[in-house]
């Protein structure tokens, strides 16, 4: 079976995402009913600020996180190789398939209890990357349901 090298870049819609959250949850607390809380104007202005402290602390380490890259099969083989060390993963029936995001759930060859997830956007690789990418994770769950 064919193997596949994948290079991660960073996502926008991960971007866009984030910003819609905040804008959520800045509006959530802009919305507060007024005149309830002793120094609600302070307390708004605090909690927009730890709110907005906290996003730009995620977009920031996004983008400045370097993905490494990753060799897999359509069998389920994940090899996540970096300078100084390469990690084996199989791809489990568990992960989905989204028309925006893959979930690709990883569980260790070596020991069953050591798992990890890892969502990828789909403006995070390139087309013909999500595709088969999708196709590893469908071959998957096909062959999970046969057993």
């Amino acid at each position: 079976m064919s193997k596949y090298r994948v290079e991660f870049k960073p996502s926008r819609l991960l971007l866009v995402l984030q910003c819609l959250t905040y804008v959520g949850l800045v509006l959530s607390v802009v919305y507060w009913q007024s005149n309830i809380i002793l120094n609600q104007v302070l307390l708004q202005t605090l909690v927009i600020s730890i709110i907005s402290y906290f996003l730009f602390r995620a977009v920031l380490s996004n983008y400045r996180r370097k993905l490494s890259p990753v060799t897999f099969s359509l069998l389920g083989d994940w090899l996540e190789t970096s300078k100084h060390k390469q990690v084996a993963w199989e791809i489990t029936d568990k992960s989905r398939v989204s028309s925006l995001l893959l979930f690709v759930h990883l569980i260790s060859p070596v020991n069953c209890r050591r798992s990890k997830w890892c969502l990828i956007y789909r403006d995070q690789v390139t087309e013909r990357d999500f595709r088969r990418l999708s196709r590893a994770v469908i071959y998957q769950q096909q062959i999970a349901g046969k057993d």
